[in-house]
């Protein structure tokens, strides 16, 4: 929806609509906390992030394996539901194929743009909800120092 700038979900017959053919990827590097949103071997779009404290991001290959609106935070075992001001998670999460590792919204925008997470890479709301509909499952993720 965001990509065609319409307001609705609904779609009308004869309406033209931009549809993504080409499979994006993600770059991130975590000694600028960027991320960057690749097409090809392009930088389409690039956003500030934060990255892992005492460089607890690891670094390698990723596929994004699953996706969730408005997820429930699972801290040391407790259940920290997404309604909860104590659940970092943001509004959006998109795990990679290492359990408990991924891109995730945040209730801390001031914290971007440093190291400071427990591993994920965290984003402002409104970037990981747009990255959100972009990128599909299966988006292949690489995470550089």
């Amino acid at each position: 929806m965001k990509s065609n700038q319409l307001s609705s979900d609904r779609i009308m017959p004869g309406q033209k609509l931009k549809v993504w053919t080409v499979p994006f990827s993600i770059v991130v590097d975590k000694s600028q906390n960027l991320l960057m949103l690749k097409i090809k071997e392009e930088v389409f779009k690039t956003y500030v992030v934060a990255t892992g404290l005492n460089n607890s991001t690891p670094v390698g290959h990723f596929k994004i394996t699953n996706k969730l609106l408005n997820p429930t935070w699972f801290k040391a075992g407790a259940v920290v539901p997404a309604a909860s001001p104590e659940n970092i998670l943001g509004t959006r999460w998109m795990g990679f194929n290492l359990p408990g590792y991924g891109i995730h919204g945040t209730t801390e925008p001031e914290s971007l743009g440093q190291q400071v997470t427990q591993g994920c890479v965290r984003m402002l709301n409104s970037d990981v909800e747009e990255l959100y509909v972009i990128v599909p499952a299966g988006t292949e993720v690489t995470v550089v120092d």
